[in-house]
């Protein structure tokens, strides 16, 4: 059965709080390594990682570490306010609202009718707990950590791959060509290997895209396993060019964890599509015609 997201899919009638539309249980929290954690409208990502030794030298140029630039372009990325126009209030924007306008007026019991919240929108914080810190070791015995690598070259791309043992029959589960190596569950996400660059933003952009992997989501750009088909009105979005992360990205992950199963962005094969890829992939150039004499 394929797992494709769709946009256009028909919403609930009736609104509702994020946590009531998405209740994600763990069966067995120490063993699943992000974590999504649901209040009303936030949402905490808990993160148990363990970095390469690599990963713990100095950044080009800085004296922090590959590991602290590597966690500051995620929280950059991924926290934040995402709006959503189904989603119901949980009291934070109304609180926000009478709380700006005793400021304003000093009226200290405003009605509702006098209060202009902003719209409803998910919340979204990040939380980095590392492996053998005190934290890990006292709170979080027995955690399962994902495991972050960095690239011994810069011109190796980064990725998101399954152990071995989990290769192959990914795809006949999903009949999606990502999954051949990246087989994804919320107990086994994934291991990262990070791409080198001393382009500082180019480095942190691409380490929020390859966390969107181990959320469970799929790529939106026209990479060979997708035929080289760009999925429409994606150009923005993390996980087509590491752009910014877009509020269906967040419905993506926050689906991908309440049905233990990757999400995928729309694909299809276009013949002229796929031929340009391929050429434009493989830079086939046609010899020039001779000139007529």
């Amino acid at each position: 059965m394929k797992h494709v997201y769709d946009p256009n899919a028909q919403r609930e009638i009736t609104s509702r709080t994020l946590d009531k539309r998405y209740p994600i249980v763990y069966p067995d929290p120490k063993k699943v390594p992000i974590q999504l954690i649901l209040k009303g409208n936030s949402v905490r990502i808990r993160v148990f990682v363990r970095y390469s030794s690599k990963m713990f030298r100095y950044y080009p140029g800085t004296n922090i570490t590959y590991a602290d630039v590597a966690e500051a372009g995620i929280r950059r990325n991924w926290s934040g306010k995402y709006p959503m126009s189904w989603l119901e209030d949980d009291g934070y924007e109304m609180s926000r609202a009478h709380a700006s306008y005793r400021v304003l007026t000093q009226d200290n019991n405003p009605s509702n009718e006098q209060m202009r919240p902003d719209p409803s929108s998910a919340r979204v914080t990040l939380e980095f707990i590392r492996y053998q810190t005190p934290q890990a070791v006292n709170e979080y015995p027995n955690q399962r950590f994902i495991r972050v690598k960095l690239a011994y070259a810069e011109n190796k791309a980064g990725h998101v791959t399954s152990s071995f043992w989990r290769w192959g029959w990914g795809f006949l589960k999903s009949l999606q060509l990502e999954a051949l190596t990246l087989n994804w569950s919320r107990n086994h996400p994934g291991t990262t290997t990070i791409r080198q660059s001393n382009d500082r933003h180019t480095f942190q952009q691409e380490c929020a895209h390859e966390f969107g992997h181990l959320l469970g989501l799929g790529d939106a750009y026209g990479a060979d396993y997708r035929f080289y088909y760009e999925a429409p009105g994606t150009t923005d979005f993390m996980m087509n060019q590491n752009r910014q992360v877009n509020p269906q990205e967040l419905e993506m992950v926050l689906t991908a964890h309440l049905n233990n199963r990757m999400q995928y962005f729309p694909k299809q094969f276009h013949i002229p599509t796929f031929f340009r890829g391929i050429r434009r992939h493989y830079k086939v150039n046609h010899p020039p015609r001779a000139r007529k004499k």
